[in-house]
């Protein structure tokens, strides 16, 4: 069997190619990418713009995309991006992960880039870009998979010729497959759900030290040793909030996780970390800690209203939980048009 580099090689001169100018597609392409890659990943991603699929290097829909999985390939358009984050090794050495989120028709997943390559992709790739992310690897992160991008993998932003069919477009982003529900419409189990209500209950939050790239909880034993990424890491105060939201139609616990529990509280996790300590060391349990701390802290948001986004989860403790993806202001302007459009609809 030929092995890739001969075989596309075949495939671009059964397009018109000769070697010579296939030779200077490979230079050109080599001096303008944002990554070190070799010959033969460079080739992968000419053959890619190209139209050339090689077997078994088929694209995966995000939906698809399993924890353990290596040496997927995979396409989407980049929804969020985040701050890029340093941190010290254990060694003393300095490290950077970017995570970005990317996005196809069928869903959306976290896109963790390290070191150099978090870097280049913080100063290159854009919210709305489209990536191809070849040969990355899937791990399991708090909220579900996450794709990795390892030194072997190859990323084409914004690839010529492909067809977006089967990308959100740019105008859709912001409620990306997210559908505008009432409370009492919702049932454990359904995803990309999006819902207006009022905080009507502060419920707890509480914190933990996790990984800054997959946002487990560090155990307590490793020293900042995450076995979920097996790479010494320096722990970050990951937030959790638990509030009740009310929308005139239903009543449903909504679960905001890092940096969501901030946004809605207005302070970071190390400053809901210093205020808990507070209450523990007044005496208080880790969990009466939280309360407390919401009561008397953050009473002022009860009453406010909100637009979230995210799935429906089932606890066998609590029954229905929101596990919020996105926080959104609201636009009147757009609500009363959400408000026309629905009328205009049963009119019809």
């Amino acid at each position: 069997m030929e092995d890739d580099v001969s075989l596309i090689m075949s495939k671009l001169m059964e397009k018109g190619y000769t070697e010579a100018q296939i030779k200077e597609k490979i230079r050109v392409k080599k001096e303008s990418s944002m990554f070190n890659l070799t010959t033969k990943g460079i080739l992968s991603i000419i053959a890619s713009e190209e139209g050339i699929i090689l077997p078994g290097k088929e694209d995966l829909k995000i939906d698809s995309l399993k924890e353990g999985m290596k040496d997927v390939n995979v396409m989407g358009r980049v929804t969020r991006k985040y701050a890029p984050k340093e941190f010290t090794r254990d060694d003393g050495s300095q490290g950077v992960v970017l995570n970005i989120i990317m996005a196809d028709n069928t869903g959306e997943i976290p896109v963790v880039f390290w070191d150099e390559n978090a870097v280049k992709c913080s100063e290159t790739v854009n919210k709305g870009d489209v990536l191809k992310i070849i040969s990355g690897q899937v791990k399991g992160g708090i909220k579900g998979p996450q794709l990795y991008i390892s030194s072997k993998s190859k990323v084409i932003v914004n690839p010529e010729g492909i067809d977006q069919s089967s990308l959100p477009d740019n105008s859709a982003i912001k409620s990306l497959k997210y559908e505008r529900a009432m409370i009492s419409e919702l049932n454990p189990g359904e995803k990309f759900k999006e819902i207006r209500g009022t905080i009507a209950k502060l419920y707890s939050v509480f914190f933990y030290d996790g990984c800054p790239t997959c946002f487990r909880k560090i155990d307590s034993g490793k020293k900042g040793f995450c076995k979920h990424c097996k790479t010494e890491v320096t722990p970050t105060k990951v937030a959790i909030l638990d509030l009740g939201i009310d929308d005139s139609t239903g009543y449903i616990r909504a679960s905001f996780f890092k940096d969501k529990a901030e946004k809605v509280l207005g302070v970071n996790a190390d400053q809901v970390h210093d205020g808990i300590k507070n209450y523990l060391e007044k005496g208080f349990n880790f969990r009466n800690a939280g309360e407390a701390y919401l009561s008397d802290n953050h009473y002022n948001l009860l009453g406010k209203e909100i637009i979230i986004s995210g799935n429906i989860a089932e606890s066998e403790f609590v029954g229905s939980v929101f596990q919020v993806h996105n926080i959104f202001d609201i636009d009147l302007e757009e609500e009363i048009e959400m408000v026309i459009d629905a009328i205009e609809k049963e009119m019809q």
